[in-house]
């Protein structure tokens, strides 16, 4: 009773376990898609948000010079900072600056102190974190540039964003040249990830499942960092009044990388754990709450910068841990290209924000992201190539298993089994006609000439046979000295017409070698009437038997 009892209750511990495990990864799986839902949600109702907003800066065309005025801003107060205009400097002038969300202005002072309020910024209605333009007044060279902040906080940090003064086409100029590493970083992104969409598409039935998700997830980590190069540079700023949206669609790609990539790595090393899928929950759930204030506020939460960036640590430091325990397990090739791949991208992500939090607010930091990122995107990259060539090569080695499979060896035709799969196809055509053939005296040309010689006169059959009927795909041999063609003719005199020309050919072949080449035909021809495939084969069989004797009593070619 004991034993039984044992033996009963440990598959019963067994479903139970198995129960448990399916539940906890459903459990994972549908807390994931809510938040991923959520998540998109929240980010619509912010981008139709921030298309509200619109900038109007006023712009010029015309040629001029540049100074940057980082370290010529004179403080005057604690919320205010001048700068001499030189008289050099030419008019329809503009001053690019970053705003910081908060309220200031821009001043033009003229040598008797009168002063003229040209540009406002209202927190309210204004982009947030963007970098903005303003024409100055016409005769502005020579007269004292001054910039008024509500909060001294403010001010500290508008003087150090790299404030420039020149024409626009001089700023474009600028900013198009300390921003093209992100024109060409995204334009690199979008080509491979158009490649590797084009490649899934017309590859996808040799694709399995688990190389389709990791292509996707390719695809969309590439679209994802080119589109956040480009938004976090200054190029758009350039061409664009939709400041807030610019801001907004850089916040979320940024917050939609550790996502991307973690996914990537769990499709490769097939782990399911926590470890993996919280840092993905957590960064979802910062770009929710960053979208949802974004929303309830109208700018976005910059309390959430540093918890974002510790996720993002948190989850090099996790996907370092997983890849390092998949590694030591199974040690694998691809896991290590993934190592080698993740070190460079956490190098340029850790380089990136040491330069951010150092102060230092140049684009040395966005540059040393997109560095990570592109080390990142090759290695990554080669292993999806690697995956789908391995895809393919799969398929080809069936397909050549499929082939040895229904290809006959000695002859080259279709053999019986492919005769059988054509067969069980008879409903889905008509009028079919059966032409079943058998070569004449094989056993004396194997007894007289040996067996090398009876494979030369089954191929030289086959031969014949291809050559008669054109089309080698509808031609088989179904047994030692047995051979059948299955066509759709509706004429008769077609099919006597290829009776008669294998005629022709076996007694050329004939006349040429040592042994006889001779074959008995017989065909059948559906013609309209009911009857199944075997029915007609049979048929078609009794009339190449009855061939067979007549040309035992001929003792000759072929005659019918």
């Amino acid at each position: 009773m004991s034993c039984a009892s044992a033996s009963t209750t440990q598959p019963s511990a067994r479903r139970n376990t198995l129960r448990s495990e399916l539940y906890e990864k459903t459990k994972q799986k549908w807390c994931l898609r809510i938040l991923v839902w959520l998540v998109a949600a929240l980010v619509l109702l912010g981008v139709a948000d921030s298309c509200r907003v619109q900038e109007d800066p006023h712009r010029t065309l015309v040629q001029g010079s540049l100074q940057e005025l980082d370290d010529s801003w004179t403080l005057e107060t604690d919320q205010q900072a001048v700068y001499d205009i030189p008289e050099s400097m030419g008019e329809s002038l503009m001053l690019s600056i970053r705003s910081t969300k908060q309220k200031f202005s821009l001043v033009l002072r003229a040598a008797d102190g009168q002063e003229t309020v040209f540009y406002t910024y209202d927190p309210d209605s204004g982009p947030a974190e963007m970098r903005l333009f303003a024409a100055l007044p016409e005769g502005a060279a020579g007269k004292t540039l001054v910039l008024r902040c509500a909060e001294p906080s403010a001010l500290s940090a508008m003087l150090s964003s790299e404030s420039v003064l020149a024409t626009q086409t001089k700023l474009s100029s600028y900013y198009f040249r300390r921003s093209l590493y992100a024109l060409v970083f995204f334009l690199l992104c979008v080509l491979c990830a158009v490649e590797l969409g084009v490649l899934m598409v017309t590859m996808r039935s040799i694709f399995t499942p688990e190389v389709c998700h990791q292509t996707r997830v390719m695809i969309g980590l590439m679209l994802d960092v080119g589109i956040w190069a480009l938004t976090d540079s200054e190029l758009l700023a350039l061409v664009t009044d939709r400041a807030n949206l610019v801001v907004f669609v850089s916040l979320v790609t940024f917050s939609l990388t550790v996502p991307f990539v973690l996914e990537f790595i769990r499709c490769t090393v097939k782990n399911d754990g926590w470890l993996i899928r919280l840092p993905q929950m957590a960064a979802l759930v910062l770009l929710a709450a960053d979208a949802a204030g974004w929303l309830l506020a109208g700018q976005p939460m910059l309390w959430l910068l540093m918890p974002i960036h510790i996720t993002v640590i948190a989850s090099i430091l996790a996907a370092f841990h997983t890849l390092m325990v998949s590694y030591k397990k199974n040690h694998s090739g691809e896991v290590r290209n993934i190592l080698l791949a993740f070190g460079a991208l956490a190098a340029g992500t850790l380089l990136a924000l040491a330069t951010f939090y150092s102060g230092y607010r140049d684009r040395t930091y966005a540059v040393c992201y997109c560095a990570g990122l592109l080390g990142f995107l090759v290695m990554l990259g080669r292993i999806v190539l690697h995956r789908i060539r391995q895809a393919s090569d799969e398929q080809a080695q069936l397909e050549n298993y499929k082939n040895l499979a229904y290809v006959d060896s000695l002859t080259g035709l279709f053999n019986y089994t492919a005769f059988k799969y054509m067969k069980s196809r008879w409903p889905e055509h008509t009028d079919w006609t059966y032409i079943v053939m058998d070569v004449n005296w094989l056993k004396q040309t194997n007894d007289q000439y040996g067996h090398r010689a009876g494979d030369e006169l089954l191929c030289c059959a086959a031969r014949c046979i291809r050559e008669a009927f054109y089309r080698a795909e509808d031609c088989f041999r179904i047994g030692g000295d047995e051979f059948a063609v299955i066509a759709t003719a509706t004429d008769e005199d077609a099919v006597k017409a290829a009776v008669e020309t294998l005629r022709r050919l076996c007694a050329e072949w004939d006349a040429k070698e040592e042994y006889p080449v001779s074959i008995a035909v017989g065909y059948a021809m559906q013609a309209g009437r009911t009857m199944t495939a075997d029915e007609l084969f049979m048929e078609a069989d009794a009339a190449m038997y009855r061939n067979k004797a007549e040309i035992k009593k001929a003792v000759g070619g072929i005659s019918r």
